[in-house]
């Protein structure tokens, strides 16, 4: 008879989140491509700093995007919670995305040229512009998507984009061919210039009858104004996160680097179920329920998605490192620093929802500000190492920044219901 009510418990919990499972899915599958790709290029080829050029690039273009869009993907929740004419508002702000990628694209082309015909910017300006502009389009379009009920279109264009690098990564390896750097990126570099030219069509085409009209600049003036604590926000927070990475080269040994690099890859499973399931349920906390409500429904599914998957990344990297026979120095520190990081730092990111919800972005703004004090104050420890002290500073600050986002919601008299 128990056993009876638990089989018909999983099958409602099945149907009623049917849904979300089926987005989460694709989402992971998404995100496994993006997780595996310089995975397999040091498996395959075996070079640690060809590995680590990778994770540069992947972490410089983190810390640049939240500048982007100029806080146009989280103004058009709000604005779309707080307007009667919710078609006109979503129609407005995709086409105003239209102009704002075409400006992007012509400064990422600027930055390339001064690079290679004034002054050197950055050996790897191509894939570092590619790829930001890629993931700016990519969070604007999870957002309208989202907002028309059709969460998964976002998710096909960047499937394509990863699965187009794998098979040539894949090719190469099935040719046995010296690995080159722009296999990883060729996808993302497709799409931006597919995109590109598929928005300068509509923006030349319908000018006069679609975009001429829009009032752009005030439109991206009320996003900025609305959305600067945030830029500010999630860029330290990006900064701290991918610190170690875009460093490693040049102030780590390679088995350090390598270390850092990995265990915070694999963390990038639990990212991915934060991301995946945020992007399912954000449209609810934005338009649903009063103000300061926090639905307890909703904040314990969240939980439960975040901890297995904890628990999962953390039997993942045993058994990884167990096949592959690596034998790194302190990898149980850096392990449980890192895993413990992500998790707080997955925790944060949800609650600060409710301070967006509210149009009080600045609170975020003083809770990054905590946290990279408090990062930048224990890198100033002379006498530690540096991984180690990447670690403690990353946990420690993080720590303090939840404990803080709880007291304020609390003084704020956010409630559970």
């Amino acid at each position: 008879m128990q056993f009876y009510f638990i089989v018909k418990r999983v099958k409602s919990l099945y149907k009623n989140n049917k849904g979300l499972l089926g987005f989460m899915a694709l989402s992971y599958f998404d995100k496994a491509v993006i997780f595996l790709l310089p995975i397999l290029v040091l498996q395959m080829f075996g070079d640690q700093s060809v590995y680590l050029s990778i994770e540069y690039i992947y972490s410089i273009t983190i810390v640049i995007i939240p500048f982007l869009d100029l806080g146009l993907g989280s103004y058009f929740y709000y604005i779309y919670r707080n307007t009667g004419h919710k078609r006109a508002i979503i129609n407005k702000s995709i086409k105003i995305f239209h102009l704002l990628y075409f400006i992007l694209c012509c400064i990422g082309c600027i930055l390339i040229a001064i690079h290679y015909f004034v002054v050197p910017i950055d050996q790897y300006i191509v894939y570092i512009t590619s790829r930001a502009i890629f993931l700016a389009t990519f969070a604007f379009l999870s957002s309208y998507y989202r907002l028309i009920n059709k969460p998964e279109k976002a998710l096909f264009l960047t499937i394509v984009a990863n699965i187009i690098s794998l098979i040539i990564l894949l090719l190469y390896v099935f040719l046995d061919k010296e690995f080159e750097l722009w296999v990883i990126f060729i996808g993302q570099i497709l799409f931006c210039v597919f995109y590109f030219l598929k928005t300068t069509r509509y923006i030349l085409l319908k000018w006069h009858k679609h975009y001429k009209n829009l009032n752009t600049v005030s439109f991206l003036k009320a996003s900025l104004l609305f959305a600067w604590p945030t830029i500010l926000q999630v860029f330290i927070m990006m900064f701290v996160a991918n610190y170690g990475k875009i460093f490693a080269l040049d102030k780590m040994s390679l088995d350090d680097g390598t270390l850092l690099s990995l265990v915070q890859r694999f963390c990038m499973l639990i990212h991915i179920t934060h991301t995946s399931i945020l992007a399912f349920i954000v449209k609810d906390i934005y338009t649903n329920g009063s103000e300061k409500e926090i639905k307890k429904s909703a904040l314990m599914k969240y939980i439960i998605f975040i901890t297995a998957s904890t628990i999962f990344v953390i039997l993942l990297v045993f058994c990884y490192l167990e096949i592959y026979n690596y034998n790194f120095k302190n990898f149980m520190f850096v392990l449980s620093g890192i895993v413990a990081y992500t998790y707080l730092w997955c925790l944060v990111s949800y609650l600060e929802l409710y301070f967006s919800r509210e149009n009080k972005n600045i609170f975020k703004l003083y809770l990054a500000c905590i946290n990279v004090v408090i990062f930048v104050s224990i890198l100033s420890i002379g006498s530690m190492a540096y991984l180690d002290k990447i670690i403690i500073a990353m946990f420690a600050s993080t720590l303090a920044t939840f404990g803080t986002s709880v007291l304020l919601l609390k003084y704020r008299k956010y409630y559970l219901s």
